[in-house]
């Protein structure tokens, strides 16, 4: 039987590789029986999506201050 602490460990490793299948089967076993360890698959995906929300707004907001931001160039007449 896999461990808590093992199966936290391949939770992460999963949301940034492919685990093998022998490595999943024991994840989805564990899971199955441990409530701990689910509750904390589902926070962690939280945590990631958040993030990767965050990340993208944060380009967003960035990018538009830049267009919001009045030009100060001065024009001069010809």
């Amino acid at each position: 039987m896999l461990s808590c602490v093992k199966a936290t460990e391949l939770m992460d490793m999963k949301e940034f590789e492919r685990l093998s299948f022998i490595n999943n089967l024991q994840l989805k076993i564990h899971t199955s029986m441990c409530s701990g360890c689910r509750d904390y698959m589902k926070q962690s995906k939280l945590i990631n999506e958040l993030l990767n929300k965050s990340r993208s707004t944060s380009v967003i907001v960035e990018n538009t201050k830049e267009l919001e931001e009045p030009n100060t160039t001065k024009l001069t007449r010809l």
